[in-house]
């Protein structure tokens, strides 16, 4: 009995199809992305003056343990209350309360503001004068743009005077060599999850409108200036100080 002849299979479009389907995977697959946080660190500068101490109610201490636990003002919490925590540590005294275990507020006036702007103004003539090292004179230009921000801050927010918490409030975290990184990062989503909360919240106050809206439309024009000032004003209202401490081991 003859052998039949075996017809041969056309592949000239395997390769095709194979790139069809990679590009098919490559579309809809989704990959996770590590969670870091990354933050601008000042260069020191050398200087013989001794900074104030910090007061315990201005520090809102954020610890993690090795065993995973959180610790806020050394009270053992669960890690979804931080966020109310860091509200309380904003909101406690903002309507002019005295509550000795929180940050105090100021209120800043617009001549005070310009009294500061020409007292800087001055002190930058002096150090440019006796040459001195271009390190203070650049801290001192940082301090002029500051009180320049809240000068178009008090403009913007209206009124006879701004609210501004203390200027040594801060949020410190401190974490353990071996604690879990998910940790780290859900302590820094949490922090953020609260000023965002204030921010918006303030934002729809005087703007009418929300703070992710604001953050969008400066996004997209980046050349306005409208949102970015709006910005600003709730970012100096409620300031995001974030001290990391080196891990312990």
């Amino acid at each position: 009995m003859a052998k039949r002849a075996i017809p041969e299979i056309n592949a000239g479009s395997m390769a095709d199809i194979a790139f069809l389907l990679l590009i098919f995977f490559l579309v809809t697959t989704t990959m996770d992305k590590d969670t870091a946080y990354v933050r601008s660190i000042p260069k020191p500068i050398k200087t013989d003056i001794i900074p104030p101490p910090v007061s315990e109610r201005n520090m809102l201490a954020i610890k993690a343990n090795n065993q995973n636990q959180i610790l806020i003002r050394d009270e053992i919490v669960d890690v979804e209350l931080i966020s109310d925590k860091v509200l309380k540590f904003y909101q406690a005294n903002e309507k002019q309360n005295v509550d000795g275990n929180f940050p105090f507020y100021s209120r800043v006036s617009p001549s005070f503001i310009e009294d500061q702007i020409k007292g800087v103004e001055k002190q930058i003539e002096e150090l440019e004068k006796n040459d001195s090292p271009k390190e203070f004179i650049d801290v001192k230009f940082q301090e002029l743009d500051a009180w320049m921000k809240k000068k178009a801050a008090l403009a913007l927010y209206g009124g006879s005077s701004l609210p501004e918490i203390d200027f040594q409030a801060n949020i410190r975290i401190e974490v353990a060599a071996t604690t879990q990184y998910e940790i780290f990062a859900k302590i820094h989503s949490e922090i953020e999850e609260a000023l965002y909360e204030l921010r918006d919240k303030e934002s729809k106050r005087i703007f009418n409108t929300s703070f992710g809206v604001l953050k969008r439309k400066n996004s997209l024009d980046a050349s306005g200036l409208e949102e970015k000032d709006k910005l600003e004003l709730l970012e100096l209202l409620y300031p995001a100080r974030i001290i990391e401490v080196t891990p312990k081991r």
